[in-house]
């Protein structure tokens, strides 16, 4: 389990400034997502240019890093995001498992986890998507993502790649993902996706930990994990996705797809 927080703001502006309230209470979260953490955000290469994501990302705690720190100060806006990690049972602590992940111009980070066998991460990677860096099921989650962006609008893609895993993890095992919460971010657009098993809770779980809220501003739209206040949030619904526009701050949401086969 980890934490997101995505961030869309009117004006470019550093990342500590557009979250200032919510800054320490997201960081203090690391002490227990303490498995590495990153930031990423997109850099205007020049007037006419779309921008490039840049990702900054480290194995230490957010809490006691001077790098995060540094990382949050030099991500400018209009478009940012931060993970904090907690690593999966059993998958190890390098910088190629640590989100966000990034793919030309979009980068993808995810909160959840779904059981990977090796016929299942063959299935997925049989597909032709995005070959993944390191060992973890999220990248292959990113992998559908891009294999469906490459004909769909960002949105379409995170959720019929979701609705794909969770087929898929049927078939070549006995239960639904426990989440596959994420945020997708391209140059214009950030797409956050809300889908859970509250069967998977773990006693220890607070019961909305795989809960996504957001808020509008006038001055930007955030969205984030759970754990820190968020007075006046809304709260998006299992399946359902949230599209934020750079250009105009809008807000659009989609409801959840029919599932489909395999």
């Amino acid at each position: 389990m980890c934490r997101l927080l995505g961030v869309v703001s009117r004006e470019r502006i550093s990342l500590d400034r557009a979250i200032a309230h919510e800054l320490e209470p997201f960081t203090e979260l690391s002490e227990l997502h303490r498995d590495g953490w990153g930031v990423a955000w997109f850099e205007q290469d020049g007037p006419a240019q779309r921008s490039t994501p840049q990702i900054l990302r480290q194995l230490d705690v957010a809490r006691e890093s001077t790098a995060y720190r540094e990382a949050l100060a030099a991500a400018h806006g209009p478009m940012m995001l931060v993970h904090l990690r907690k690593a999966s049972p059993g998958l190890p602590l390098q910088i190629t498992n640590t989100h966000p992940f990034r793919e030309g111009d979009v980068v993808f980070a995810h909160n959840g986890q779904f059981d990977l066998s090796g016929p299942l991460r063959e299935e997925i990677l049989s597909r032709g998507g995005r070959v993944p860096e390191g060992t973890t099921d999220s990248e292959l989650y990113f992998s559908l993502v891009e294999l469906h962006a490459r004909t769909e609008e960002p949105v379409v893609a995170v959720q019929r790649a979701a609705a794909e895993i969770t087929a898929l993890c049927l078939r070549y095992g006995t239960r639904v993902p426990e989440a596959l919460n994420c945020l997708y971010m391209t140059p214009d657009l950030l797409v956050a996706y809300q889908q859970h098993d509250p069967a998977q809770a773990k006693p220890h779980h607070h019961p909305d930990n795989y809960t996504l809220r957001y808020r509008i501003d006038p001055e930007r739209v955030i969205v984030a994990s759970t754990g820190i206040p968020q007075p006046d949030h809304l709260e998006l619904e299992q399946g359902e996705a949230l599209v934020v526009d750079r250009r105009t701050l809008s807000v659009m949401r989609h409801p959840a797809i029919v599932p489909i086969p395999v």
